[in-house]
């Protein structure tokens, strides 16, 4: 399966779940409802629900069965979303402003902080048996938690002299790694797979998710990861990216030097000219075909761990790791 069958799949599987999140926040024009939906509208992969019923389906289990918590999953990452707009200064998602600008921050925090409650709720409702119930929310709280110990490394190493290579995936990996694979590891709870898989998974999605961020930072100097076709946003906010990381590596001291000050500069005084300044700053040291070479390296290594994972057909395994080191949104 190339990579535009793999996110045709995905956005059938994550359009599963629309319906389901209707029923879970019905538009009552109050101060909750209005926010939510406005950030739901503006679209959105729907991939870690997707990445739950594809991997719960491929492992022999029912993707019926497995909507709530692919459900819980969307709703977490919406929730981290409209939180991290807000701390990374983020005016615009999905190209249109952020709920926080829209709404003002009290709203947006208290909208996110509902969307978590909710979350909860959509885990403890569903019909699954008990047992399956209680792993999954211990899978999804772990994940929760982990991430946002990820996004306490990324907000405090912005513009950081010290920032490497194995400090950006210590963060990616709390912060990307267990979130993108937590739908997966649910995924194979619900279709009834021992903990030898779950671990499996989770060991997997330590080189996934670094390969899936790299790709977002490498998309981000192209597309703008859909901000209203900014470009450099991850530099405006002096983020901490796998090519700020290398380029320190690499730099001499002046390069260096004027990298940590652009980093360091409030968003509202990064313009246009220094995102350029940035860029080229990367293609001097050849930041970006590194990276997107580390981010296949990283594939590589998720196609050993999938070979080890106890289960026949691994195919869908190996198609979404090829998928995060290649996709283009």
């Amino acid at each position: 399966m190339d990579n535009n069958n793999i996110e045709q799949s995905l956005k059938e599987y994550g359009a599963r779940i629309d319906e389901r999140l209707m029923g879970l926040f019905p538009v009552k024009n109050d101060y909750l409802s209005d926010a939510i939906w406005y950030h739901m509208e503006s679209g959105g992969k729907r991939m870690r629900p997707a990445l739950c019923l594809m991997i719960c389906e491929a492992l022999g289990g029912n993707p019926d069965d497995a909507i709530p918590f692919a459900t819980a999953v969307e709703i977490l990452h919406n929730m981290f979303l409209m939180h991290d707009d807000i701390e990374d200064g983020d005016t615009m998602r999905r190209d249109k402003p952020t709920v926080w600008v829209k709404f003002g921050t009290a709203n947006a925090i208290n909208a996110g902080d509902y969307l978590l409650g909710r979350a909860y709720r959509v885990l403890l409702d569903s019909n699954l048996p008990l047992e399956k119930k209680i792993r999954l929310l211990d899978i999804f709280t772990f994940a929760y938690e982990r991430t946002v110990e990820g996004q306490a490394l990324d907000i405090n190493w912005r513009g950081s002299e010290d920032f490497t290579i194995d400090h950006y995936l210590e963060t990616v990996e709390l912060k990307t790694a267990y979130y993108l694979t937590c739908g997966m590891a649910g995924g194979a709870v619900v279709a009834g797979r021992s903990d030898a898989v779950i671990e499996k998974i989770w060991e997997l999605g330590k080189s996934m998710g670094p390969a899936f961020q790299i790709r977002d930072d490498l998309i981000d100097l192209t597309q703008g990861k859909g901000r209203g076709g900014v470009i450099g946003s991850d530099i405006k906010e002096g983020k901490p990216s796998f090519l700020y990381a290398y380029t320190m590596s690499q730099a001499g001291a002046g390069d260096r030097e004027r990298l940590i000050e652009i980093m360091l500069k409030p968003r509202e005084s990064t313009s246009t000219r220094v995102v350029d300044e940035v860029i080229n700053l990367y293609n001097k040291y050849d930041a970006i075909n590194y990276a997107q070479k580390f981010a296949e390296g990283l594939v590589e290594k998720s196609f050993k761990i999938i070979e080890e994972i106890p289960v026949e057909d691994k195919t869908t395994f190996r198609e979404l790791a090829q998928f995060m080191a290649q996709r283009t949104a």
